[in-house]
């Protein structure tokens, strides 16, 4: 193959690409110019492998896109380039100083819940009252906080408002799929999901400010708890990019009282 070819087939490969994630993303050759600031033709010329993109252009174009880091690798690979973000292990060095604040943070949090998880829902790590949403089970890659919720009952059956909890669940899945573009993981666990909501059931909207989840404890005893997510703010490592911290709060005072005791 001569090298014009070669040069040729890489940028069908990049082309080929870019269209299929402006076409999940909804958007159209003009609407991705304008964030890119190039124009719609330069965009043409892209996917039909007509013109090469330069580093930087890939780099407006993935912002334009708001790709997931290791997507924008495989853009960077596709047009030839070296990837430009690492992924580091969990475990490794590099990661040492962010897995101790965090963990900091949880221990911290505390007796409030918190759990540290990536894009899957796997359980990275958990302080002690986070931990008690794991039945039993150790925080690791290996603990995944969906799929105990989907295959164990007992996990579910403490939950008195279900019924607002699993769409909800369900939605969110189904979004964080989306923005990957396609997770085969997170879709298999929204269709587990959606198995176990009845067809038809009406969707409920909560009276209350922001959805809880209400956990009975037995004897009329009620806990409920509200949750925010926080993520690491410009991460330039797929890991980092991918981690989810989940802090619960108590939504009322009965809940706090628990919780401190």
């Amino acid at each position: 193959m001569t090298q014009t070819s070669t040069a040729l087939a890489t940028n069908s490969t990049f082309g080929k690409l870019l269209k299929d994630w402006r076409q999940r993303r909804r958007m159209s050759q003009l609407s991705l110019a304008l964030e890119a600031e190039v124009s719609a033709r330069h965009i043409s010329f892209l996917e039909t492998g007509r013109s090469a993109p330069s580093r930087d252009m890939i780099h407006r174009l993935a912002e334009g896109l708001e790709l997931p880091l290791e997507i924008r690798n495989s853009f960077l690979g596709s047009a030839g380039f070296s990837p430009a973000f690492r992924a580091s292990g969990w475990e490794s060095a590099e990661l040492a100083p962010l897995r101790t604040s965090l963990t900091r943070l949880m221990d911290a949090h505390a007796p409030f819940p918190a759990l540290l998880l990536d894009k899957h829902f796997n359980v990275l790590d958990a302080n002690a009252t986070g931990a008690l949403f794991l039945q039993g089970r150790e925080p690791g890659a290996e603990t995944n906080l969906i799929d105990i919720m989907l295959s164990d009952p007992a996990a579910r059956a403490p939950i008195l408002n279900w019924d607002e909890m699993a769409p909800a669940m369900l939605t969110r899945l189904q979004a964080e799929s989306r923005h990957a573009g396609g997770d085969p993981v997170l879709d298999e666990f929204a269709e587990r999901l959606a198995a176990l909501i009845e067809p038809g059931a009406p969707h409920h909207v909560p009276n209350t400010p922001c959805l809880t989840v209400r956990y009975g404890l037995g004897e009329g005893v009620e806990l409920t708890l509200f949750s925010t997510v926080m993520e690491v703010s410009s991460a330039f490592d797929v890991t980092i990019s991918d981690l989810r911290l989940e802090l619960f709060f108590p939504a009322d005072d009965q809940s706090r009282a628990l919780l401190s005791q």
